[in-house]
């Protein structure tokens, strides 16, 4: 893989692969999901509730579609800071909102991938053109989305830990919760881990956020935020086979191998099925930790399984969180120069690679737009591939969970 014609081969591909999502990208600024934030940031700039408002007026206003977005679904903190872009025009703000993720990918992957240990240069330029060729990195840029800044805060916590600056870690995680709500999760890593610094600054960071929302937009609108989470576990957004997290996975299934649908009798089965299944995946999870005698948290295998944990257990996932295992990825690659990754944990991490490629190719070919004529002939072939993107996130965390608890060959 490192052989400079293979490397070329692969740069190509990743600078044609950008090239064709930045060709495809002029006319996004009006649709979403740029087009969701931006209206709801000018909602809120403007004193109207965009958690219970509908947005298709403001939308129509500003020149944007609203499509089925028709309320905020992002967290108060998120919306305030995209507030200054509102001030510009959308087309305008959306390539300012561009390059700021463009440049969030850029400060991650050089945390990642420069001078690190097991990582040679030719190894190193490998995997940053992989990054950049990857499905989840493109959707990030394509949709106007904002994963690529989680993706920077989580990278440059984890090198804060490294550097023994635990609370600079817990303020960049507390950062990457208040924009998108999921990442709170690894403040349980930090628990766990007896990292009682982090936790104290990722609980002041967080309550920090709150109190600067509050002043700025009032308890009332940062309260109302209530009613864009409870429309992530509508039947609408759960059942979209796009949705790859661990709980809309279940309840597909649940409707599909049943028959029911949300709000029958039997639908209290579903809310434990997926009780049951975000359990199993937490406490293999926490085992795994606790089962890491070395407090160190070498390769920082522990830390990739969280990341990859708080995708799994997110109420909503789509395509474009899967860049957050570039993470694990890395870190993978890195130990296996030196022997200290098992095979099995790094040939998966390549499925999954492969299948977060695979999984949007078969979406937009064989399942848009509903039915064609594949899906009336092949109905449960069809079902299979549908869930294909999930299948690519269970791939990446089973990587991750292999990395954390199999046993180095040098050890």
């Amino acid at each position: 893989m490192r052989h400079p014609a293979i490397l070329t081969v692969v740069w190509i591909c990743a600078l044609l692969m950008l090239a064709g999502t930045f060709t495809k990208m002029p006319g996004q600024w009006r649709r979403r999901d740029f087009s969701n934030y931006y209206e709801s940031a000018w909602a809120l700039r403007h004193g109207i509730d965009p958690y219970s408002t509908n947005l298709t007026p403001i939308g129509a206003q500003l020149g944007l579609e609203t499509g089925g977005l028709l309320h905020a679904s992002e967290t108060p903190p998120f919306l305030l800071c995209f507030e200054p872009l509102t001030c510009l025009r959308p087309r305008v703000a959306f390539w300012i909102w561009t390059a700021i993720n463009f440049s969030a990918l850029a400060i991650a992957m050089y945390l990642m991938l420069a001078h690190r240990r097991g990582l040679s240069g030719r190894t190193a330029w490998m995997l940053a053109g992989l990054i950049l060729m990857s499905a989840p990195v493109n959707l990030n840029f394509y949709w106007g989305q904002s994963q690529l800044i989680v993706l920077a805060l989580m990278v440059g916590a984890m090198r804060a830990m490294k550097r023994e600056r635990d609370g600079a870690a817990g303020l960049l995680i507390a950062s990457a919760g208040l924009l998108r709500a999921y990442p709170l999760l690894l403040v349980g890593y930090f628990v766990i881990r007896r990292k009682w610094r982090a936790v104290a600054f990722a609980a002041a960071g967080i309550a920090a956020g709150v109190f600067v929302t509050v002043a700025a937009v009032g308890l009332t609108q940062t309260l109302s935020f209530v009613y864009g989470a409870l429309w992530l576990t509508d039947y609408s957004v759960v059942n979209r086979v796009d949705n790859l997290s661990l709980g809309p996975f279940v309840s597909r299934t649940f409707w599909a191998l049943t028959g029911t649908a949300s709000g029958s009798s039997a639908d209290w089965t579903r809310r434990a099925a997926v009780a049951v299944a975000d359990l199993v995946v937490l406490g293999m999870t926490i085992r795994a930790t606790l089962a890491d005698a070395n407090r160190g948290d070498p390769d920082w295998r522990i830390y990739s399984l969280w990341i990859a944990a708080s995708i799994m257990l997110s109420p909503v996932g789509w395509h474009h969180y899967l860049v957050l295992l570039a993470i694990p990825f890395v870190q993978m690659v890195a130990a296996a120069a030196d022997g200290r990754a098992s095979a099995r944990a790094v040939w998966m991490a390549a499925l999954a690679y492969l299948l977060s490629a695979v999984s949007l190719r078969v979406f937009n070919r064989f399942l848009i737009p509903p039915p064609t004529g594949f899906q009336r002939t092949f109905p449960w072939i069809v079902r299979a591939l549908e869930e294909t993107s999930f299948i690519a996130l269970l791939t990446g965390y089973i990587a991750a969970y292999w990395f954390a608890t199999d046993r180095p060959r040098n050890q």
